[in-house]
């Protein structure tokens, strides 16, 4: 085989890799980052109700992902309060959950506080 024929083939060899490549390098490229989700804004009257917690109840919620922020705000005022004694791990992992998995954990929950002593 002729030296140009092998330098042709090493360009054929080449290309086809670039080309091969390509879409790969193009799904790893920096995409525009999505901003973090943003803390939920406050009515007046949820802002004035937070001002009212402890400074460490306030802490505490600034803490939250802002996933888990607006989640308390959907929540009855009853299930409110019953968030606010779960470990901020389970407030996480109930915010992250959906449909009947939502509403078996809280179920759950309102059972076992249901039969504990007061």
């Amino acid at each position: 085989m002729r030296v140009s024929h092998l330098y042709l083939f090493g360009v054929a060899v080449a290309t086809l890799g670039m080309v091969a490549a390509a879409p790969i390098a193009a799904s790893t490229q920096d995409a525009p980052s999505a901003s973090p989700p943003t803390a939920p804004q406050l009515s007046e009257k949820q802002q004035a109700e937070v001002s009212g917690w402890p400074s460490e109840q306030q802490a505490q919620y600034e803490l939250w992902p802002a996933e888990t922020q607006a989640y308390y705000w959907e929540l009855s005022k009853p299930r409110q309060s019953l968030f606010w004694q779960l470990p901020d791990e389970d407030k996480i992992a109930l915010t992250a959950m959906t449909g009947p998995e939502r509403d078996a954990a809280w179920q759950q929950l309102e059972s076992r506080a249901a039969s504990s002593p007061r």
